[in-house]
């Protein structure tokens, strides 16, 4: 046997392989969307991620809040809007029915429905979604925000008092005290409008500190005008106001100011995460009381969290406040690092598919090489003695690489019109395949015993299967490169080209 024939039936036979490849993909991708595959192993992967990365988690409280914080990510709008589905009549009778074949799959396996009380998901989700999707499930920003208002407001009620107290410790006439508790009066209502403000998001707390500086200035002014500095009352007066005042001004005295109002995402974290161990934990983290309202909306947050979640959310939020200024860079560094921690856990999840994929594959392969009684070894016999039927696959071989050079170059993906090129030569083609006399028990050896042959059939549609199951993409490289090598090597660009 000559090389050009050993490559001719090369060609024939990749070429039968690239066609029950075709097959083999049609029924897979047909699979996946009934099963909705894609689907139900991102959800799987996302309840992967919030456990810390472990399958092996076996306590049921946190196996039921796993499942349920990753239904509620799933409820939230902006993941629910990405499973988007088409409307229309018809459409709504297809997607009902395969939603009803995966609910009969499901009862029939008794696996349990992933989506909840949902019947479907979307096949991807962004770590820009997720991200966002869990810090607004999570209400961190609310809380951070509220814990900043109740800082500042006690922020507030400190200063008056303090100012309070100065003003009480003057000996000031009985003409002027009710004038400069009336200034006081004005200031804490002044005051209480910035905390207002501030709560009401129409400033920032930068803003509301330097508004605060202003109206102290103002108070400072008007009352020393009934203060005279050179008495004793005036100078005592100005130079306590002045150091108050400072605490608002200077640079350095404001950083550390903000820093205190400013609550720090790992220790919310922290809190939340050591909650449930004391309650004393609050108070000492965040200075806040059991039963205020910042305490019920970290205990309902934490109720909602697995243990896991909250473990690897402190961790991202240690490295987030790294070089961070103030809470909202924070909140966006913290964001990122969700967004890189998803994208890390979504590629090992991509490779976990791509094996469970490629096991399936070789499954329907080696189905597809039994019924249709795809031989590898009974192949390669015919196509060794039969020359017209491997000049006639060779030329079929041919034109379909032809006309898909193109798509070859561009990495092919699309096999539609690979797949409708193949059909046509199918209609002029008898290959060895099928069921027929000639080959059910193909004679591969001079033996005649029967069960010889038997075990090099199954050998013959084990190879078959395997070989479908490497996918129509990589036959359609194959066939390319070996047509190229029949031909005498590629043919060389041209200068248009």
């Amino acid at each position: 046997m000559n090389l050009p024939v050993v490559i001719d039936i090369i060609i024939g036979l990749v070429f039968i392989y690239l066609t029950l490849s075709l097959l083999a993909s049609e029924i897979q991708e047909l699979i996946a969307t009934v099963l909705q595959w894609r689907a139900q192993h991102l959800k799987r992967s996302i309840e992967t991620l919030i456990s810390g990365g472990s399958e092996a988690v076996k306590d049921e409280l946190q196996l039921g809040k796993i499942g349920h914080f990753a239904n509620s990510i799933y409820d939230n709008p902006i993941v629910n809007d990405l499973n988007q589905e088409a409307k229309g009549p018809f459409l709504e009778m297809c997607r009902n029915f395969t939603h009803g074949m995966g609910a009969f799959y499901r009862r029939m396996t008794g696996r349990r429905n992933v989506f909840g009380n949902k019947s479907s998901g979307p096949s991807y989700i962004a770590s820009e979604n997720f991200s966002e999707c869990l810090l607004d499930t999570l209400k961190i920003a609310p809380l951070l925000r509220s814990i900043a208002e109740s800082r500042l407001e006690k922020f507030k009620d400190l200063q008056l008092a303090q100012i309070k107290t100065i003003a009480n410790s003057l000996k000031l006439p009985e003409s002027v005290g009710p004038i400069i508790e009336e200034e006081f009066t004005w200031l804490a209502v002044e005051f209480d409008r910035v905390v207002e403000d501030y709560k009401n998001n129409c400033s920032s707390l930068n803003a509301a500190l330097d508004r605060m500086s202003e109206k102290l200035g103002f108070y400072i002014n008007d009352s020393q005008i009934y203060l005279p500095e050179t008495e004793v009352a005036g100078r005592d007066f100005h130079r306590q106001m002045a150091f108050v005042k400072t605490s608002l001004d200077s640079e350095v005295e404001r950083e550390a100011l903000r820093s205190q109002l400013q609550p720090s995402l790992s220790n919310v974290l922290n809190a939340m995460r050591k909650v449930r161990a004391t309650q004393d934990t609050v108070t000492e983290i965040l200075e806040e009381k059991v039963g205020s309202p910042i305490y019920q909306q970290i205990v309902e947050i934490v109720e909602s969290m697995p243990e896991s979640l909250q473990n690897s959310l402190e961790f991202l939020a240690q490295r987030a406040e790294s070089n961070s200024a103030n809470t909202q860079e924070q909140l966006q560094k913290f964001q990122q690092e969700i967004q890189v921690w998803f994208d890390r856990s979504m590629q090992r999840a991509a490779g976990v598919y791509k094996r469970n994929a490629r096991g399936v594959a070789i499954l329907i392969g080696t189905s597809i090489a039994i019924f249709s009684n795809a031989d590898s070894l009974n192949i390669i016999n015919r196509l060794s003695k039969d020359s017209q039927l491997r000049s006639t696959v060779n030329v079929y071989a041919q034109q379909i690489v032809a006309n898909n050079a193109q798509n070859r170059q561009g990495n092919l993906t699309n096999l539609t019109k690979v797949k409708s090129e193949v059909d046509r030569a199918l209609d002029n083609l008898a290959l060895p395949l099928g069921w027929s006399e000639a080959n059910k028990l193909a004679k591969y050896s001079n033996s005649n015993v029967w069960w010889q042959a038997f075990l090099l059939k199954i050998l013959g549609w084990i190879i078959s299967g395997v070989a479908i199951s490497m996918g129509a993409v990589f036959w359609f490289d194959v066939l390319s490169k070996v047509i190229n090598i029949r031909n005498s090597g590629k043919k060389p660009p041209s200068s248009a080209d």
